[in-house]
């Protein structure tokens, strides 16, 4: 079996730059991406999140999260066939579904750790 990277992972560097002066583009690119509803919107990428989260646990950018108590009433989206591995196998949705794990992958995205 052969491995190789999911992902490029570059250390974030300083560039010198006139503090007072940020284009529109960078600063339209710095706000949070969200949909008119006011739902956040993530970024494509070229992967399944299944695929990417063991490079990242293993490289340590993303850490699991303890299983969530389960709610009285269960959302219409719930899923007792799934499981999440970021959320230590809680079921109701798997981590191609999991709002917490799509939202630190977008957050890498954004703070330029994790490019594709």
């Amino acid at each position: 079996m052969y491995s190789h990277s999911v992902a490029t992972l570059r250390p974030v560097t300083n560039v010198f730059q006139d503090p007072g002066y940020q284009s529109q583009f960078q600063k339209y690119q710095q706000q949070p991406r969200q949909q008119a509803s006011g739902q956040p919107q993530f970024d494509l990428i070229p992967m399944k999140y299944a695929v990417l989260f063991p490079d990242l646990l293993r490289r340590k950018l993303v850490q699991t999260r303890p299983r969530p108590c389960m709610p009285k009433k269960l959302s219409a989206g719930y899923r007792p066939d799934l499981s999440c591995v970021f959320h230590q196998g809680a079921p109701g949705h798997d981590i191609e579904r999991c709002f917490a794990f799509t939202n630190e992958v977008q957050k890498l995205i954004q703070d330029k750790v994790l490019r594709f």
